[in-house]
């Protein structure tokens, strides 16, 4: 970070009550001039940013919006922060409705949340489908501005800043129903903990429906910082993305482990690393030190790797912050202690506090929790219960994840026992899976577990008890209502379900099983023909944990998701000289379109019996 950044003091402390708005609202005031977001080259001041949303916030005023939900449809350019800012200065919550997820879902969250008014712009598709009733407001290309000033704020430190949907174990997805008091004790507490600053770089990386893209934003915002946006195609290609960081001087970056991993294989493979990079913030997910991370953070001495814990229930509530020689770094990293405010636990069946090394439930309490769930009161007091060891109507929320407390008051994190996964940062209801398998006519009954492989990662595999063989194409239609990370990568049919003693479904037994995604080719389905096709095929079996995989075959409908593609690209890259990116990839995501294309490359031209002999070991993710 350059001195002139750590130099600069931060804005005035506002007062501790209040939005999380009166952060940026300070900067606007002592440093108008500052950046606040930039896309493309292009800057927009916080002045320009605040008049531009004040303008959109006047107009949803109009609309009525104060205490309602506001749904955003928008692209990763400038019109998702100046919605965001719009809807929450004129006293609503704001909603991000993502573009990879299915019509079907996204019209249940639009229905279900009550939502009036969309914002959102043309695309060469049109206009998106919404609810009869339902008041589209577009976001215009141009950024307007205020001639009024700046608008008041209408909300307060109780009404709701964001409804964020995440999947339910009944298969109904559940609204968590935020309000500014948590968010705004997050980013007072991040704002103390970061070495971040006014003029300091910080990438928005997460999807909108995702809660840390929240907290890359005002925590940017609440230092004085600049908010730098990425479009969809560099945010999933980790060579772009590493690119990007370096030649954008960014300061820090939000990401989940399997992201973090991807970036370390990359930096490793091009010998290129960041520079400017200051801090690296994880969360979603388990952060493991792999020797990859371990070798990025060796390259970038001084560099600040944070883990974060917390349900979207109360978002973030726990840290731990490493540094220092990343030799000295434990594999499987702690989540850290609470937060300021936040009360953390790990409680026993009875509610009472377990000893240091004894594993329990995590229990969040103090003034981060969510109000619950959006029109779900039963839900919501079945998760939010009263508080055993805090005051007269205190709350905690029970995660459901196990864990215990080291001898230097640290929590580890021990993963679930009930129907709840993490898959690349996503929290995930298996039931909600298993729900949408069981209304298929082939399914007489289903259950999907995770299993984890050492090089393609944790995966989700739906075993079913119906007609086998089964058909091919049940990913397909699940894609029509389940979003891409909640689509099984197998469908393994079975004649009846493993139960334990007691007679409930044990998943354990189906979790341990063996398995190797199966492609096409042990059908007679295009096998390799040459020693290219045939050098493919071994990478794509080592990334994908698979065999039998036939020219024509998916990457993507194998499981592969755009992480484990960035694997392969470098694999693939370092194998034939090419220079692969992942539009490339995703343009030809066969063994066939992929050859073909090296062959145009390179001029590679191998007679059918002389396969090159593969000069890299197996692809691991833990390495």
């Amino acid at each position: 970070m350059p001195d002139e950044a750590r130099a600069t003091p931060p804005p005035p402390t506002p007062s501790p009550t209040g939005t999380v708005l009166q952060y940026f609202d300070d900067t606007r005031r002592t440093s108008p001039e500052l950046p606040a977001v930039e896309y493309r080259g292009r800057q927009l001041s916080y002045e320009q940013l605040g008049c531009a949303a004040d303008t959109l916030a006047a107009h949803l005023q109009g609309l009525s919006v104060a205490g309602t939900v506001v749904g955003i449809r928008t692209d990763r350019s400038f019109r998702l922060p100046i919605a965001i800012l719009a809807a929450l200065r004129a006293g609503a919550a704001y909603m991000p409705l993502d573009h990879a997820y299915p019509e079907a879902r996204l019209d249940f969250m639009m229905r279900d949340s009550g939502m009036r008014v969309l914002l959102t712009h043309r695309t060469p598709k049109g206009l998106p489908p919404v609810p009869s009733g339902t008041r589209v407001v577009l976001l215009d290309d141009d950024i307007p501005s205020a001639g009024d000033g700046q608008l008041p704020l209408t909300a307060t430190a109780d009404d709701l800043a964001y409804v964020i949907y995440t999947s339910g174990s009944t298969g109904t997805p559940k609204g968590v129903a935020m309000p500014h008091g948590p968010l705004r004790n997050l980013i007072s507490w991040q704002r103390e903990t970061f070495t971040s600053g006014v003029g300091s770089r910080t990438l928005q990386f997460a999807a909108a429906s995702f809660d840390v893209h929240f907290e890359e934003m005002f925590s940017t915002w609440g230092t004085g910082g600049c908010l730098v946006l990425i479009d969809e195609e560099i945010r999933r290609d980790s060579h772009r993305l590493l690119r990007f960081l370096d030649e954008q001087r960014v300061h820090r970056v939000f990401m989940p482990f399997v992201a973090l991993q991807a970036l370390a294989h990359t930096a490793q493979d091009v010998g290129r690393h960041p520079r400017s990079l200051q801090e690296v913030v994880c969360g979603g997910e388990q952060l493991y030190i792999t020797p990859a991370v371990r070798r990025f953070f060796d390259a970038l001495p001084g560099v600040a790797l944070h883990n974060q814990y917390g349900p979207s229930e109360t978002h973030n509530v726990t840290a731990l912050r490493l540094s220092g020689d990343p030799a000295s770094w434990p594999e499987r990293a702690p989540i850290g202690r609470s937060i300021d405010a936040a009360r953390v636990r790990v409680l026993d069946g009875d509610g009472a506090p377990v000893p240091a090394g004894v594993t329990g439930e995590i229990v969040i309490g103090g003034p981060v929790l969510a109000r619950g769930y959006l029109n779900r009161p039963g839900l919501t007091a079945e998760r939010f219960t009263p508080d055993p060891l805090g005051p007269p109507g205190s709350r905690v929320y029970r995660t459901g994840d196990a864990g215990r407390v080291d001898d230097q008051g640290r929590i580890h994190f021990l993963g679930r026992d009930d129907g709840q996964v993490k898959i690349h940062g996503y929290r995930v209801e298996l039931g909600e899976i298993e729900s949408a398998v069981r209304a298929l006519p082939e399914a007489a009954d289903a259950a999907v577990v995770v299993n984890e492989s050492r090089t393609a990662g944790k995966r989700l595999v739906a075993y079913v008890v119906g007609r086998s063989p089964l058909p091919d194409d049940l990913r397909d239609r699940l894609g029509e209502t389940l979003p891409e990370y909640m689509l099984p990568v197998a469908f393994v049919p079975v004649d009846r379900l493993p139960l334990t003693p007691s007679g409930k479904l044990d998943r354990q037994a189906l979790a341990t099983r063996e398995l190797t995604v199966t492609g096409r080719a042990g059908s007679g389905v295009g096998p390799a023909e040459d020693g290219v096709q045939r050098d493919l095929t071994l990478l794509w079996e080592h990334v994908l944990d698979a065999k039998d995989i036939a020219l024509n075959d998916n990457f993507f409908q194998l499981g592969g998701t755009s992480l484990l593609a960035a694997v392969l690209i470098s694999r693939i890259n370092e194998r034939f000289g090419a220079y692969a990116d992942l539009e490339t990839f995703i343009s030809r995501p066969t063994i066939s379109a992929m050859a073909e294309w090296i062959g145009e490359q390179s001029g590679i031209q191998e007679q059918p019996d002389t396969p090159r002999p593969m000069s890299q070991q197996p692809v691991r993710l833990d390495s």
